[in-house]
């Protein structure tokens, strides 16, 4: 009876997290975000610079998991975003693009999301 109570439990504390990875900007160095603020983004159709090197598919994930969380917003995505990239090697993002969604039990597990992607790329 008491493992069932255990394993229920830590089952329903699992449950809550969101299922989409999230950078906590918070625990960056201040040196690392600054460097991460450098990094260029590209809307998709932008005219980007000529890439030197192609990294590869980057994406980021603001939501709000909690009642008590702070609203998922665009600006914490890319912020998320350029981190991701700054620490895959690249100095930009090109073809960036942003999709904002309500709540998504299955797929994110988030009452609110932002998700950010684009490529990963080193410029010339």
């Amino acid at each position: 009876m008491r493992l069932l109570a255990v394993c229920s439990l830590a089952l329903g504390l699992v449950a809550c997290a969101p299922f989409v990875e999230q950078v906590d900007i918070k625990t960056a160095s201040a040196a690392e975000t600054n460097a991460a603020l450098q990094v260029r983004i590209f809307p998709i159709g932008s005219q980007a610079p000529q890439v030197k090197q192609y990294i590869g598919p980057v994406n980021a994930y603001s939501c709000k998991n909690k009642v008590w969380d702070k609203p998922a917003s665009t600006g914490d995505a890319v912020a998320q975003l350029r981190l991701k990239a700054l620490r895959m090697g690249a100095n930009a993002v090109i073809d960036m693009s942003t999709d904002t969604r309500g709540t998504d039990t299955f797929g994110t597990n988030c009452w609110e999301s932002v998700q950010a992607q684009g490529t990963a790329v080193v410029l010339q």
